[in-house]
């Protein structure tokens, strides 16, 4: 009788936590959502393991990449370029993406120009912890956004920027 009443016990007490949700769990933006139907967009979503196609690597960096890969969880990727087909602009677009950043609440972390493209990197942190890594990257007639989510520091934030291939990503489009 004893272990039927503690088995019934232990059932329980297993029930009610597995039931318990986390309210304070960060739920992720869906800031290219808009621009799924749209002609001229191509939005990705990838596991963290596939994301190591657009990274240069050299052997000392893998060890590290794989810690800060372990962090995230998933990886959007949207790819725009504009061409007569397309309805929007570039300008457009980056008028309607600053909406949306503004709206999910987003922080500019920093902006970085290169040659021809503008990079900005836009974070969402709750407590010294970044849920949220929104990389731009814009040219003349092209737009590519990293949209990262997991759990990530300012420090790991850089490190992904610095593992980031911005050749092979324009290899990929083309």
């Amino acid at each position: 009788m004893k272990k039927i009443f503690l088995a019934i016990i232990f059932i329980s007490l297993i029930g009610q936590y597995s039931c318990i949700i986390d309210q304070d769990k960060y739920k992720e933006t869906e800031i290219f959502e808009e621009f799924e139907t749209q002609k001229g967009f191509l939005i990705l979503h990838l596991p963290p393991v596939l994301f190591k196609v657009v990274m240069s690597l050299s052997d000392e960096d893998r060890i590290e990449a794989k810690e800060i890969l372990d962090k995230i969880d998933l990886i959007k990727v949207l790819f725009f370029q504009e061409s007569e087909n397309t309805n929007l602009t570039v300008s457009e677009l980056k008028s309607k993406i600053h909406e949306n950043i503004k709206g999910y609440e987003y922080n500019l972390l920093t902006r970085i120009a290169e040659k021809d493209t503008d990079i900005s990197i836009y974070i969402i942190d709750k407590e010294d912890v970044i849920h949220e890594v929104l990389v731009l990257m814009e040219s003349d007639d092209e737009y590519v956004g990293f949209n990262l989510v997991g759990k990530l520091t300012k420090e790991e934030v850089f490190k992904v920027y610095k593992m980031i291939n911005t050749e092979n990503i324009q290899n990929i489009e083309n």
